[in-house]
């Protein structure tokens, strides 16, 4: 049996609601509140095996901040690359994200977060040099890796190629752009690459990419968290694509 351990109230109760296979939580002892009632309630309802324990047996799950709780849930599923798309073809808008080398946990579900705030269809990521779906990612996303598809695939630039073929607009997010984002409309069906914030976007990426844009900064610093750069530019992309 496929098992990963999370923690943290807020990502169980997301993962109750997203349907995700449970198979036992841990819940600190005389901890009382409005979530922690929600997921004793599910554990009784689904018989799920529930287990009140100390603080201690908590902390060996989990070395992290886990709030009093800890789940042992059925891994997250990773999408193939076709079917991802096919499942969103008959959708109005289409709206992509992939990304390029993000490795930190923190900002790869933070990513996740503003995705899901903003309707994002799929987040794809390269088989190398990229976070995964694990218990640090999925806290970070206050549990919304549990509602956004991914896929992984084997080139970045391969995918682009046929995310071009299907009539999708491929945005990269480049700090040395003179193109504002905020002076740009976009098209229905719309792919943003985001870059690390130690390199950017790969070169090769760079080059076949229909368009290039940036956000002003105002200020002495001159960039942003890629997280936070993420949702500033998909809350545009969206009220701005038709």
């Amino acid at each position: 049996m496929e098992s990963e351990i999370i923690y943290g109230i807020r990502p169980i109760v997301e993962a109750i609601k997203a349907g995700v296979k449970i198979y036992k939580i841990w819940l600190l002892k005389d901890k009382k509140n409005l979530l922690f009632k929600e997921v004793e309630e599910y554990a009784f309802k689904k018989k799920i095996d529930l287990i009140f324990t100390s603080n201690k047996k908590l902390d060996k799950l989990s070395k992290k901040n886990h709030q009093g709780a800890a789940a042992l849930i059925e891994p997250v599923k990773y999408f193939n690359f076709e079917s991802l798309i096919e499942k969103n073809i008959k959708k109005k808008k289409q709206v992509y994200l992939l990304l390029d080398g993000i490795t930190d946990v923190r900002n790869f579900g933070a990513i996740f977060r503003n995705s899901l705030a903003t309707g994002v269809n799929g987040i794809i990521v390269p088989e190398s040099n990229s976070a995964s779906i694990n218990s640090d990612s999925i806290k970070a996303s206050a549990g919304a890796v549990f509602y956004i598809p991914i896929s992984k695939v084997n080139h970045l630039n391969d995918a682009i190629y046929e995310l071009k073929s299907r009539e999708f607009e491929i945005v990269g997010l480049d700090e040395k752009s003179g193109i504002n984002i905020f002076n740009e409309s976009f098209n229905s069906k719309t792919v943003l690459i985001l870059g690390s914030e130690g390199k950017g976007i790969n070169k090769s990426t760079l080059n076949i990419l229909d368009k290039k844009v940036s956000i002003p900064m105002l200020g002495e610093i001159k960039s942003l968290n890629v997280s936070v750069a993420c949702g500033v530019s998909l809350y545009h992309i969206i009220r701005n694509c038709s």
